[in-house]
């Protein structure tokens, strides 16, 4: 600790004074004084934040709401005589004029350093109903009470620049070869975004490595894959799967192949925690928990209901229970079968894994609320962070929606669909006139959209999936 020099020789004096002229009948004569001394502890108390909101005419309005700001924590590095809060205050968060609560080890006084206009420190004690301007690191410090010494904190109050819930879209290099794909998908497979592509009767291999994706290349593939792996192609436990030649084949980095198991008779749709999911080509959804032996799922509606095209399969957490899922199925039906289809064909279900759980069925989320997925070309439907995205290009059959005009967002299992203004496409995207695109997420939460019509790659994330978390407890 610092010893200290004038200005605060005259205010411990003062102080140690007062405490002598008490007299001996107060019980003060064994008040005992000690000359170390820290902060142990800082919090905040209510603040202002500016909110931003549009109008009914749409423009833009702001409000300023109060922010409970204790629940915040601020850690204390006594080594480096720093605080602050590793957790972020929300964007808008009014630091100028911030009410704190600072306590000090052995009764310390608290004192709060200001700059006068020729740079020379000039010292206050600090109130704690006083407001204090945080918008730069303010130096604190902390008295003994024996008046021998002190320690001097850096104090920082730190708020996040971006709104947390607002999509940040970044553009990837350009891909030529892309134009020349009849069909895309993309899955993301141990640090690498992999696409595949119909391309002249067969399925070509892309991979780039993530989180970049600048380094494009076609993998020169030991099997040949059929047309028909690109729209198969799905990930289950860091290994893609997908069929060609009448087998269900696998691969851990895209370019080494090998059969894997027996395929369905119809396609496949995606995989769980336990199991891949399929069709058998006459209106039943299967699964199989090995790739070889494939079983009828209970179903819950018309297999004719089922989609063929554009198919897309999701798991997200059941929020009470940490050892179920809920699986979602979302893709279009045939055109040429259905031509009068506006929505798209969406199925959940229920898996439970733990011993003697109930099996639940497979149920159609077919019910004519208003509010049900448009039938898009291309579509595409992922689990991001605690809801379902879903896009696609120019409404197909009886669905007169526009291409790429918004990103449809599900909150309850694929129940129902609507627009969210936190999940929007990049500004001034284009696919080029083309169908033909890619979606998928990755481990870090990017949504990555590559485009056939241009060779555009995209990604975009929720600003506060991009936050680190910080500490979760926090000591003296």
């Amino acid at each position: 600790m610092k010893r200290i020099v004038r200005p605060f020789v005259i205010l411990f004096s003062s102080m140690l004074l007062m405490a002598s002229c008490l007299g001996d009948d107060t019980g003060y004569d064994d008040l005992v004084y000690y000359s170390d001394t820290a902060i142990a502890s800082f919090s905040l108390g209510t603040l202002n934040r500016t909110m931003w909101t549009k109008s009914s005419e749409g423009e833009d309005s702001s409000y300023v709401a109060d922010l409970d700001a204790s629940g915040y924590k601020f850690y204390i590095d006594q080594l480096k005589r720093e605080i602050y809060n590793p957790d972020s205050l929300p964007v808008g968060t009014d630091v100028a004029h911030v009410i704190c609560n600072v306590s000090g080890k052995n009764g310390g006084t608290v004192i709060v350093v200001h700059k006068d206009v020729e740079g020379e420190d000039s010292l206050a004690y600090f109130v704690s109903t006083d407001s204090i301007d945080f918008t730069e690191p303010r130096e604190f410090r902390v008295y003994a009470n024996d008046g021998s010494a002190y320690r001097s904190y850096k104090v920082s109050v730190n708020v996040h620049k971006e709104n947390p819930d607002s999509f940040n879209w970044h553009k990837a290099p350009v891909f030529k070869e892309f134009e020349s794909l009849s069909y895309m998908r993309a899955v993301a497979l141990d640090g690498r975004l992999l696409v595949f592509g119909e391309q002249g009767g067969a399925t070509s291999v892309y991979s780039a490595s993530l989180p970049e994706c600048n380094d494009w290349a076609k993998l020169d593939a030991d099997m040949q894959l059929d047309a028909g792996a690109a729209r198969n192609a799905i990930v289950r436990g860091g290994v893609v799967y997908t069929l060609s030649g009448g087998n269900l084949v696998s691969s851990a980095d895209g370019a080494s192949w090998a059969v894997a198991g027996t395929a369905p008779a119809g396609r496949l749709l995606g995989a769980g925690r336990v199991r891949m999911y399929g069709t058998d080509g006459s209106g039943r959804i299967v699964s199989s928990a090995d790739g070889v032996a494939w079983a009828a799922e209970s179903m819950v509606g018309g297999g004719d209901m089922l989609p063929s095209d554009d198919v897309s399969l999701a798991c997200m957490p059941f929020d009470t229970d940490g050892d179920a899922e809920n699986i979602i199925v979302a893709g279009n039906r045939g055109i040429a079968a259905y031509p009068e289809d506006s929505v798209a064909m969406v199925w959940n279900k229920l898996e439970e894994y733990s011993a003697g759980s109930q099996a639940h069925s497979w149920m159609f989320c077919g019910e004519d609320n208003g509010c049900r997925l448009p039938r898009l070309s291309g579509l595409v439907m992922a689990a991001y962070d605690d809801v379902l995205v879903a896009l696609g290009g120019r409404g197909i059959g009886g669905s007169t929606a526009e291409a790429f005009s918004q990103v449809y967002v599900s909150w309850d299992n694929g129940l129902t669909w609507h627009a969210d203004g936190s999940y929007y496409l990049p500004e001034g995207f284009t696919n080029g006139g083309s169908g033909t695109f890619a979606a998928a997420v990755d481990a870090d939460d990017y949504l990555w959209v590559v485009c056939g019509g241009t060779g555009d790659v995209w990604r975009g994330r929720l600003n506060r999936l991009g936050w680190d978390e910080g500490r979760t407890s926090f000591t003296e």
